[in-house]
């Protein structure tokens, strides 16, 4: 029998490239969409202005709390109004909702997250809350999955632009093409695809009527998500080509 020499490599598998699922924290694994909307109608209200479904997703979904409040003063024919202390009031009641202990995140979405870490996909969760808002909610989420996610903390007037999302995939040491990304608006939709990652959309009440072309899969509820499906996006038959 030959004996190989002890120096000779050995037969090593090669290490794949880590893949990963990113989303917007609070408008994804929350229902954060459906709490801004209360949080507008509620302190509108107060200032007798009119406020309903529609006014909200022409006016509310692609802006900042303070650039939003603007335009439906404008639209509405109230521009001497407070806009800075009418938005400072939506923020606050808006993150008090989400700090409500009767604020649960999704269960099938943490259900989905849970499989996706047993079997080594990475988590990562895009933020624009506060600091301290954000880590007390992140201590309600279960112990067994909070040091299994990176949480990236962006300014609240960064909207979901794909300098957030190569920033947190950069934290994850995840390259775009090995990453899928949930998301409920065309906003981020667009910013995903920019990146180069694979996009799916579950629409909300608030955004179902956007254009979410160029998505990967748009589904009804998140409930409909399969961990085996996200991930056989990211197979080589499943790769863009090159524009």
């Amino acid at each position: 029998m030959t004996k190989k020499p002890a120096n000779e490599p050995q037969n090593v598998e090669p290490v794949k490239p880590a893949v990963g699922i990113v989303l917007e924290f609070e408008f994804m694994l929350f229902p954060g969409r459906q709490l801004m909307f209360e949080a507008f109608g509620s302190v509108l209200k107060h200032h007798q202005v009119s406020f309903d479904q529609i006014i909200f997703s022409r006016h509310c979904l692609n802006r900042t709390i303070e650039q939003s409040v603007q335009s439906i003063l404008a639209a509405v024919g109230k521009k001497g109004a407070a806009a800075a202390d009418i938005a400072a009031k939506i923020k606050r009641q808006f993150e008090s909702a989400l700090k409500s202990a009767e604020t649960a995140p999704s269960a099938a979405l943490l259900g989905l997250l849970k499989k996706a870490v047993e079997n080594n996909v990475k988590i990562g969760l895009l933020s624009f809350l506060p600091e301290e808002i954000l880590k007390n909610i992140t201590e309600r989420l279960p112990a067994d999955q909070i040091s299994c996610l990176h949480v990236m903390k962006k300014e609240s007037l960064d909207l979901p632009t794909p300098d957030g999302w190569l920033t947190l995939l950069k934290s994850m040491s995840v390259t775009p093409r090995r990453a899928i990304a949930l998301v409920e608006g065309a906003l981020a939709c667009k910013s995903v695809l920019a990146v180069g990652m694979r996009c799916v959309v579950i629409p909300n009440a608030f955004t179902a009527w956007q254009d979410f072309v160029g998505a990967d899969i748009v589904l009804e509820k998140s409930s409909d998500l399969k961990l085996n499906d996200l991930v056989a996006l990211l197979t080589p038959s499943h790769f863009r080509g090159a524009k």
